[in-house]
């Protein structure tokens, strides 16, 4: 009878248990997928003066008071890594907006004019900060709360990789509907949430075509990950159409867009799906499938290699042969952006070699380049981002800032490492190859680490290839 009843107390604790993992479970798709949500119809801009920032920052404030109550040290240390580098990069900005004495601040690079300024002005004893354009730096340090209540709110929902990917992916999916929406009613759609955007492109939930573009691929990606990560089960089947479905409307909308990056990103996103896709058929091989459909195919691997590549290939066909990939046309002719890309190398050099050690302050890459600009390059648009944010990060934060990337990819390297070290992850080792070298090769071309959307996605790939790499699913 005792040991009755302990099994009965042990099967009721049990229980317990599964019933608080699952309102956890629910508390966290509910939470995140609100903050998902707001920053989806209000952080897809890049621009510091879009009038949807007000809501976007005072909505992920709240989100982010709300995290620090449920937040325990235990769960901070299981990310600590991940909290320790936000954490520095967000001191590095408010150390650039620490009030400094004159003697200090007119000895850095390009202080000259604007002492002169002051002693003209009779302000020659004023404190300044080291960052060139101080408003700038603030509008930077305000628009880390959106990329912080992502982080705090996952880690102290205990949100899975699986739940984050899961949003992930509903984002993508929601950026390619309504592209397509965009531009099947027009230039003159409600859709284009943002002034300043590519009104001809389906842009989706941002505000530049590029970004949305680059943002598709990553979710092709993710759908692609979570399609082989579906388990055996009374409803598997129909999850796999789910994303099968999900990936080829993504691509689908990618294919019609003007993004020439994207364009390209596409295609090199759908060959490293076709890739994990064979590389998981062989990983089944030594086990037992469960259908006849599913031995038939294992038994067959170029006939599971050869239907995705014959659909991927005869749609991206298609498109071409219909001329309804605008992309790859564009491909062909002479861009003056791409022109202007390779003639801003020198500036760029000239403002590194300057400013390596201390930065000129995050957000002021606009203003400092006027005092570089060229005659040559003189024109009526004007540049207000580098167009390689790899270099505009270290312009801004010196050498800090790039001590700190290479910390973060020195992270990177590291769990990834670990995960393609058990043979059972090689799969997930790819993905996560994959998916950050897109987004770091984008930003070679690109700024999409700019608008707050991306920073909030971004972050949660990271929280997920940590938990991944922790061991969650590696035993």
């Amino acid at each position: 009878m005792a040991g009755m009843t302990l099994r009965m107390a042990g099967a009721g604790e049990r229980e317990g248990q599964l019933k608080t993992s699952d309102q956890d479970v629910s508390r966290g798709w509910i939470l995140l997928g609100l903050l998902a949500t707001t920053v989806a119809f209000t952080g897809g801009a890049s621009r510091f003066d879009a009038i949807q920032i007000l809501p976007l920052r005072t909505l992920s404030a709240i989100f982010l008071v709300l995290s620090l109550f449920f937040l325990t040290k235990e769960r901070l240390k299981a990310e600590r890594s991940l909290v320790v580098l936000f954490g520095s990069f967000a001191l590095i900005v408010a150390l650039q907006l620490v009030p400094l004495p004159p003697l200090l601040w007119q000895s850095f690079p390009q202080r000259l004019e604007v002492s002169q300024l002051d002693a003209v002005l009779g302000q020659e004893g004023v404190w300044r900060p080291l960052t060139l354009a101080p408003v700038r730096t603030w509008n930077v340090l305000g628009s880390l709360v959106v990329p912080a209540a992502g982080l705090f709110s996952a880690i102290a929902l205990r949100a899975s990789s699986l739940i984050l990917l899961q949003i992930v992916v509903a984002l993508g999916v929601l950026n390619a509907l309504l592209g397509l929406l965009q531009i099947a009613i027009g230039k003159s759609s409600i859709l284009y949430f943002y002034e300043v955007t590519n009104s001809s492109s389906p842009v989706g939930i941002l505000a530049n075509e590029n970004h949305a573009a680059i943002f598709a691929a990553c979710s092709m990606l993710v759908v692609t990950l979570l399609g082989l990560r579906v388990r055996q089960g009374s409803n598997a089947s129909w999850e796999r159409l789910v994303y099968v479905v999900a990936f080829f409307f993504i691509l689908f909308v990618a294919l019609v867009g003007r993004s020439r990056a994207g364009f390209i990103a596409a295609i090199g996103a759908s060959l490293v799906s076709i890739t994990m896709i064979v590389l998981s058929s062989r990983h089944r091989e030594g086990g037992r499938a469960s259908t006849v459909v599913q031995r038939a195919l294992d038994g067959r691997p170029a006939i599971l290699l050869a239907i995705p590549v014959v659909i991927v290939t005869l749609t991206a066909a298609s498109f071409l042969a219909l001329d309804r990939a605008p992309a790859f046309r564009d491909i062909l002719a002479r861009d003056n952006l791409e022109d202007l890309r390779w003639s801003l190398w020198p500036v760029l050099a000239k403002m590194l070699e300057n400013h390596l050690l201390l930065g000129t302050g995050f957000g002021s890459f606009e203003q400092v380049y006027n005092i570089y600009e060229p005659s040559a390059l003189l024109m009526s648009s004007y540049v207000n981002q580098a167009h390689d944010d790899w270099a505009q990060f270290v312009i801004e934060g010196g050498a800090l800032a790039g001590v700190l990337l290479m910390g973060l990819l020195a992270w990177l390297v590291k769990r990834v490492a670990v995960m393609a070290s058990h043979q059972n992850f090689r799969i997930d080792a790819v993905f996560w190859v994959s998916v950050f070298t897109l987004i770091g090769a984008a930003s070679l071309i690109d700024y999409p680490l700019r608008t707050p959307l991306f920073q909030l996605v971004t972050v949660w790939l990271l929280l997920a290839l940590s938990r991944d790499a922790r061991g969650e699913k590696i035993k």
